[in-house]
């Protein structure tokens, strides 16, 4: 007999491992939701990881160069081999990123001559864990060369040791660039993303500069976990005791939890100047609810810069945006297979760029940065 994958016959795995896979199953789908979170202390930063790796670092600068300039083409000797790529992506929500960063790998790989099979598992972020671990399952037993997963929840952090410590395949985390401490011996092939410290702080700035004096201010956190950690908790020690933090919310991740959040933190401190929301979801969110309350004293920022949150940059309701180059994470993922296919190292960690979009721009600026941010992914249907 043959698995099949969306009609796509996939040879069988050996027994043993097949074996290995049925027995992990039923273990991963026990796993309690109260396992403890690892704490931001638990992570390198990426400048912390390099300095106790400078032998990583030149390698580092060699993808960074690599991301930023025109595709090199693989050697014809390499276009025969078929690369096979398993995917499982929190994709469903309104951000932009998980689909951008699909299409700029692909596209990448196409522009690089690299022959690649790929498949692809969506669920929404932070939920449906038992369907993740069905979907691994299901693409381990294709015996992919590369298997590209997310880090966030302590659930997630369990799959990924066992991933790590039970198969062969090659295991990008993607949406986290904070290598765990407790891997050192046995770290999974590659962390690409963009730093959530480094956005939040950056937004801290923004702020600052916005409200230089006084503020105050409360946080919207997606659902519990590192994302949030990282991006909320960094944001907060930015700020100066001048911005008082008067409320903070976690949220299930989605608009409409953001909505709901944000009416409550309201009623709870109508005298707030500004919400920081940690998502794209979570910023629109919060807009529905400055409008079912007809508010536009409170400011907030948009995080990603996707066509909804450029949408409403350009209406006015979203001054201030913080933008991913998207498409370098995908970018990177499809150099990084290139490197491995001509026998080069590979660095532990990749970090893609930001930039700050705000209401003052022109169009023409906005234009420039969003075909600056998506390469690969191109101009979104919507115009934007």
């Amino acid at each position: 007999m043959q698995n099949t994958i969306q009609g796509r016959v996939c040879p069988r795995l050996p027994f043993g491992v097949t074996l290995l896979l049925v027995i992990m199953l039923p273990a991963l789908l026990a796993i309690s939701t109260t396992l403890r979170a690892a704490g931001l202390g638990d992570y390198w930063s990426v400048d912390q990881y390099y300095s106790m790796h400078p032998d990583q670092k030149p390698w580092l600068d060699e993808l960074v160069h690599a991301v930023q300039q025109d595709p090199v083409g693989v050697p014809a000797a390499l276009r025969q081999k078929t690369i096979r790529i398993a995917q499982v992506y929190p994709g469903l929500q309104a951000s932009s990123y998980w689909s951008d960063s699909e299409n700029a790998l692909t596209g990448r790989l196409d522009a690089l001559g690299i022959r690649y099979w790929l498949e692809t598992r969506y669920t929404a972020p932070n939920t449906q864990f038992d369907e993740q671990i069905r979907q691994i399952h299901e693409l381990l037993a294709w015996k992919p060369d590369y298997l590209i997963y997310t880090l966030d929840s302590p659930r997630q952090k369990l799959i990924v040791e066992r991933l790590v410590q039970n198969t062969d395949t090659r295991l990008i985390l993607q949406n986290i660039t904070t290598p765990l401490k407790a891997w050192d011996k046995r770290q999974p092939f590659m962390y690409v993303g963009f730093d959530h410290a480094e956005g939040a702080q950056i937004l801290a700035q923004q702020f600052r500069d916005r409200f230089p004096d006084q503020a105050d201010y409360g946080v919207l956190f997606r659902s519990k976990g590192l994302v949030s950690q990282m991006r909320g908790v960094n944001f907060i020690q930015a700020q100066p005791a001048a911005h008082r933090l008067r409320s903070s919310f976690y949220s299930d991740s989605s608009r409409e939890g953001g909505r709901v959040a944000a009416l409550q933190m309201l009623r709870e401190s109508p005298q707030l100047d500004y919400i920081y929301a940690c998502s794209t979801d979570l910023a629109l969110g919060v807009l529905d609810a400055l409008a079912e309350l007809d508010r536009q004293d409170v400011m907030v920022n948009g995080w990603g810069g996707g066509p909804e949150e450029i949408e409403q940059l350009r209406a006015g309701s979203l001054p201030l945006v913080l933008m991913r180059m998207s498409d370098e994470s995908g970018i990177a993922i499809a150099e990084a297979i290139r490197r491995e296919l001509l026998g080069l190292p590979v660095p532990l960690v990749y970090a893609g760029r930001f930039t700050v979009l705000h209401k003052g721009m022109s169009d023409a600026s906005i234009r420039e940065q969003e075909a600056r941010a998506h390469r690969y992914s191109g101009v979104h249907s919507n115009g934007n």
